[in-house]
């Protein structure tokens, strides 16, 4: 596909490089030369300086009708005429970036009536994951699928845990009637595990079970047991804080909100009436004593600076917070983090260029069209897709066992008129199923591609 990205920020060049990586042409618009220049350098991509709300420039960007224009520029308002003059000069598709709650509201008249295709709210997104982290205190990362029915979610396996040592055959959890283990993290390899995978302490795995057994397999897991999370302290104001204080309030939880700027907190008291404002810096260790850091049972920090997030993480960690998230910017401290004992990171680009890719997917091809969700997961190495099963599909109601799947492909989960299935090799794929397929350095576009 030809594609046009507008705004080489954060996720500009996060998904310059996941497309390219997948063979799209890719040109990238911006104002800042240095940086461009700094993108073809390291990418297959081509680059054009100017701005992408100038006509010229995106008629220079275009190699004829691009497949799909996305504006990811810091400004609502420029995405948005980005897309209104990309589709006035012949773009197919537009996505873009939107972060203003109001726009996002009106996606509808924006698509029907001004041919923006998709809007994305990468702060809304971050905010409903972190809120499925605080709800299942076990996890430290949990995607949905199938509605709702399929969660996987992402365990690190505690010292002293009865897993420690066992192969995954040999344990209840390993593949059974409600849960199966589709990849493991260890040290800086990852792995798509067979039954006679042996599992050890400190491996991060990614579990597929049933919504409403989430949390008792958390149990199972860890010898660490967490308690609900009533008391939840946010530091940073933020669009996603205040969308997640708005879920977590709704869910019952007291939600107090720590913010340096003066103006933001009165802001708040408006945008978030059942959360508890409090104005003051979250580098003052003394002020976070004393409003309470060490009684909360979770803390969310969401500042734009890095190092604060994760030091506020650590102290509140060292505190015995029973749960720290942390969002962070820079995807090189992911792996850092996680090694110095971090429980849960969000990384804000991810989800979104998670998000696109399968957008972009969806549109390669017809059966690509009955991809359903995708998320990228350990830092992009491991795929966790959703499909439709159709006719497009050319192994129906034929075993597994018969089939000969790549490998490091794995079908993770079916669901068939809202019951669920961790399948074995007796179990097939039917006309209507949705099923989960995880990879690990593979490109799956549609169900036909986990085959041989």
């Amino acid at each position: 596909m030809d594609i046009t990205i507008v705004g080489a920020g954060k996720l500009g060049t996060e998904l310059a490089k996941s497309l390219s990586n997948e063979e799209h042409n890719v040109t990238v618009v911006d104002t800042n030369s240095q940086k461009l220049s700094t993108l073809v350098d390291k990418y297959d991509i081509q680059a054009v300086c100017g701005s992408g709300t100038h006509i010229d420039v995106m008629k220079e960007a275009f190699t004829d009708r691009p497949d799909l224009v996305i504006s990811t520029t810091h400004s609502d308002e420029n995405n948005i005429l980005v897309c209104l003059i990309a589709k006035k000069l012949g773009a197919k598709n537009t996505i873009a970036r939107v972060r203003n709650p109001e726009y996002n509201a009106q996606f509808e008249f924006m698509r029907n009536e001004l041919g923006i295709s998709f809007m994305i709210n990468p702060d809304f997104s971050a905010a409903l994951e972190i809120s499925r982290i605080i709800q299942f205190p076990d996890v430290s990362n949990v995607e949905t699928f199938a509605n709702g029915h399929i969660d996987m979610a992402e365990y690190k396996i505690s010292e002293g845990s009865a897993l420690c040592g066992k192969s995954i055959s040999s344990i209840s959890i390993g593949r059974s009637n409600n849960m199966l283990i589709c990849a493991v993290e260890r040290g800086d390899e990852v792995f798509i595990p067979n039954g006679d995978f042996v599992l050890q302490a400190k491996d991060r795995i990614h579990i597929t079970g049933k919504h409403k057994e989430l949390a008792s397999i958390g149990k199972k897991i860890s010898i660490l047991k967490k308690h609900s999370l009533k008391n939840v302290m946010i530091i940073g104001c933020s669009r996603t804080a205040v969308y997640l204080a708005d879920m977590l309030t709704a869910m019952g939880k007291n939600v107090v909100i720590i913010e340096k700027d003066l103006e933001q907190c009165k802001n708040l008291f408006d945008m978030v009436p059942n959360a508890t404002v409090i104005n003051g810096d979250a580098n003052d260790h003394d002020f976070l004593l004393s409003e309470g850091l060490e009684k909360m049972d979770a803390v969310v920090t969401l500042t734009d600076i890095d190092e604060t997030n994760f030091l506020v993480s650590l102290y509140a960690d060292k505190l015995g917070v029973s749960k720290t998230v942390t969002k962070i910017n820079n995807n090189n401290l992911t792996k850092m983090l996680y090694d110095i004992g971090l429980d849960a990171i969000v990384n804000v680009s991810d989800i979104s260029v998670s998000t696109i890719t399968q957008y972009v997917r969806a549109r390669e091809n017809v059966s690509s069209s009955y991809m359903k969700t995708l998320y990228k997961l350990v830092g992009g190495q491991v795929e966790a897709a959703e499909f439709l099963a159709g006719d497009y599909v050319k192994f129906l109601k034929t075993p597994l066992s018969k089939l000969k799947i790549k490998k490091n492909v794995l079908v993770a989960a079916i669901n068939r008129k809202n019951e669920t299935i961790f399948p074995g090799g007796n179990d097939y794929i039917d006309n209507g199923d949705l099923v989960v397929v995880v990879s690990k350095d593979k490109r799956v576009k549609d169900l036909n591609d986990i085959l041989q």
